[in-house]
């Protein structure tokens, strides 16, 4: 049996996920990255070498897997978080901790990348770092997705400037970039370019049928939209998916981190389903700064009044993600997306039916929560999709999606959340 291999490495940890080429999910592994270190000026680095450590094991695990069943693994692809990025020395080794996508000490990966004072050094995101560790080739060029925050023209195909850094060719999303070294004993497996993780979550759970909407709800909120044209504006842009298909739209700094204060979620989520909406409103941020859909670095936490109780504090930061998803879609409507003919939710918090219905009634449609849907089943997707050769979002789009559960708005709540 062919099966294609998907990788997706996020903020805290990393997964590896094996499916059939009628994208049925085989197996499932993953396993936790180094914690975030937050340091002065707001920085945020993780040693990289947790994710060569995790990198390792999955594989390790898929090796095994594969081959006690007897599978063909046909493509591989890793998708990651955009803006993280390491900088490396000509042998490929890693100089610096990688730098978190959130990291305050700049408003962009490159300005981040100077403060580090390593002119004349490789500039990585992760997927090509992975990449090169897997291939033992040292020059594989970025996918033009990672490369979008780092300053990547997908209008000329070019970088927008000279940088101090020696930065890597830029391809498109499905291209062959090499092989898995037979140091791996995995099979010599084709890998592909693929995409950040909020493009491959939406691949996973809407497809790229236009007007299809993806929101994952992990540590981060990510809202995406498939359009038919490129749209762009503070805090957010489209992704290409090539030739013809953009993925619009933007993350936040709010989601699954704004609850972290939280321990037993399932009390709090019955319990804040008992008390109904909350009187307060809040912009539940957990430190400075904010993308999308308010681009502002020095935006922090905004709320009409306090808490009443832990419940009602839990109740409010849900309908506060929910009113920002709702903001972000409405821009991206403004600024020339279609309309959202189909909402669709992926991540650890699409497990919250609370949440999910929260969701539909504040933006007034059905919500799809897709649980087995992700990032990495959308990287395995593209890495099947560019084994079948031809149009890749066509080859996508015939692709089956994954069961998923319809969460109707909550009419009784439907006018005070308005």
């Amino acid at each position: 049996m062919n099966c294609a291999i998907g990788l997706d490495f996020a903020t805290e940890g990393a997964r590896l996920i094996l499916i059939n080429e009628q994208c049925e999910i085989l197996n499932r592994f993953e396993t936790k990255l180094a914690k975030v270190n937050i340091g002065e000026n707001n920085s945020r680095t993780q040693d990289v070498k947790s994710w060569i450590t995790a990198l390792d094991y999955l594989i390790s695990q898929a090796a095994s897997f594969i081959k006690n069943n007897s599978l063909n693994p046909v493509g591989l692809a890793i998708t990651a978080t955009s803006g993280t990025f390491v900088l490396c020395d000509n042998k490929g080794n890693a100089i610096t901790d990688g730098v978190m996508y959130n990291d305050g000490t700049a408003d962009s990966p490159i300005k981040r990348a100077k403060l580090l004072g390593h002119p004349g050094t490789f500039f990585k995101h992760v997927p090509e770092y992975l990449i090169s560790y897997l291939t033992k080739d040292l020059n594989i060029p970025a996918d033009w997705s990672h490369s979008l925050k780092t300053g990547f023209d997908l209008n000329k195909k070019i970088w927008l400037q000279n940088y101090e850094f020696i930065m890597p060719n830029v391809v498109a999303p499905g291209e062959e970039l090499g092989t898995v070294h037979k140091s791996f004993d995995i099979g010599n497996i084709p890998i592909y370019a693929g995409m950040t993780d909020g493009c491959t979550g939406q691949i996973s759970a809407g497809g790229t049928s236009v007007g299809s909407a993806v929101t994952t709800i992990g540590t981060t909120l990510v809202t995406k939209l498939i359009s038919d044209k490129n749209i762009s504006g503070p805090g957010f842009y489209s992704h290409l998916l090539p030739d013809s298909i953009w993925l619009a739209g933007g993350a936040s700094n709010l989601g699954g981190i704004s609850l972290r204060k939280f321990e037993d979620l399932d009390s709090m989520n019955k319990l804040a389903a008992e008390n109904g909406p909350s009187n307060r409103v809040v912009y539940p941020l957990t430190g400075k700064g904010e993308r999308f859909p308010i681009s502002d670095k020095e935006f922090v936490e905004v709320s009409t009044s306090n808490p009443e109780s832990d419940s009602d504090e839990f109740r409010s930061i849900l309908e506060g993600i929910a009113f920002a998803e709702r903001l972000s879609y409405e821009i991206l409507n403004e600024s020339g997306g279609p309309q959202i003919s189909l909402m669709n939710t992926v991540g650890g918090g699409s497990k919250s039916i609370l949440w999910s219905q929260i969701r539909a009634t504040v933006l007034n449609m059905n919500v799809i929560s897709r649980p087995t849907a992700g990032s990495d089943l959308g990287a395995a997707m593209i890495a099947l999709a560019s084994w079948m050769k031809g149009d890749l979002g066509k080859n996508i789009e015939r692709m089956p999606l994954q069961n998923g559960t319809v969460v109707e708005p909550n009419a009784s709540e439907k006018d005070k959340l308005e």
